[in-house]
């Protein structure tokens, strides 16, 4: 499982005791010394995110991730910002932050589609708790934009984007977004995404510099390379990671992009372990399942669907196969 810099999480905890959060609980819950966060320091991309899932309901603003986003500065990114900085053309840039994005801060997968007039730089986000999932994607669109800007400011660019993608429903502070992308916004699209024309894309860069450019792709691989180790624990963290859902668990293809790994490798690591992706999320299920039928104002419909059954016959049957009682003798018994 790879691991990214720090520095997010770093930035994020600023801005929530900015607003008198305290924060320092829920680092400790998580191992986090909170004196002692070093912004040299790494974390897994997984244990983060629990630490986010916990912190960001805190802030009690649904745009808040615009705030995270904007913390994102070019010093953020290391030898990234180099790189970017001395391609052929802007196009050229987009290029290596596709092909480098392990060394950013996105919950999501980055692609670059060209088109004949306009080229789509696309952000597929990874599955994330409901409860963060749109201030998440909000600063990773934020934190990129700013990255550009940064960069245009930089290089003396203009790559303002045409059409900007959303994929969520449309929020009651639509105008704040328009004014921020300075952009027409499309909601409840399948995916994030930036339309840029190709002719800006194209424009070539004054600090292009072939010498410095091979020097700073080698730093990045170098960084990957260190930041990328096999998995320890795997299964325990995925435990943990599927424990942040209600509802609408991932599958195991969506589990194994969090964990930066392909489900092939990722089934195969976690069979090295001795465990299966079903087992975990049968596992997870049959622990909130028993929390749930511990609260009796809690319907067995009702958590079946917290647990992601479309059908209470299915969690009846499942529940049974996992403790041989029905749900309703389980919870006649704790009584």
């Amino acid at each position: 499982m790879s691991q990214r810099s720090i520095l997010a999480l770093m930035y994020t905890v600023d801005l929530l005791r900015q607003r008198g959060v305290e924060c320092d609980p829920v680092l400790a819950r998580h191992g986090l010394d909170p004196a002692r966060l070093d912004p040299n320091g790494e974390i897994e991309r997984d244990r983060e995110l629990a630490v986010l899932t916990e912190l960001l309901p805190l802030a009690g603003d649904p745009a808040f991730g615009f705030e995270m986003g904007q913390r994102f500065g070019l010093a953020g990114y290391g030898p990234l910002t180099m790189l970017l900085m001395t391609s052929r053309t802007a196009f050229e840039g987009f290029q290596f932050g596709v092909r480098y994005q392990a060394l950013t801060y996105l919950y999501g997968e980055l692609s670059l589609v060209p088109g004949e007039e306009d080229t789509a730089l696309i952000l597929k986000p990874i599955a994330l708790p409901a409860s963060v999932r749109r201030m998440l994607i909000d600063r990773d669109m934020t934190g990129t934009f700013r990255l550009v800007n940064d960069l245009q400011t930089q290089l003396g660019l203009d790559l303002a984007p045409r059409e900007i993608w959303l994929p969520y429903p449309e929020p009651r502070d639509m105008a704040f977004y328009e004014e921020y992308f300075r952009a027409p916004i499309r909601f409840d699209r399948p995916w994030a995404q930036a339309t840029i024309r190709n002719r800006d894309l194209a424009t070539p860069l004054p600090f292009h510099n072939q010498a410095a450019q091979e020097l700073y792709r080698s730093q990045c691989d170098a960084l990957l390379a260190r930041r990328a180790g096999a998995p320890e624990g795997l299964a325990e963290r995925v435990s943990a990671y599927l424990d942040l859902f209600v509802g609408d668990f991932p599958d195991a293809a969506r589990a194994a992009a969090t964990f930066d790994l392909p489900e092939r490798s990722f089934r195969r690591r976690l069979g090295e372990e001795g465990r299966s992706f079903q087992k975990i999320l049968d596992e997870v299920r049959l622990g909130k399942a028993r929390a749930l039928l511990g609260d009796s104002s809690l319907s067995v419909a009702r958590i079946a669907e917290r647990l992601g059954y479309s059908e209470t016959a299915a969690f009846i049957r499942a529940f049974q196969r996992w403790t041989g009682r029905t749900p309703a003798k389980y919870r006649k018994q704790q009584t």
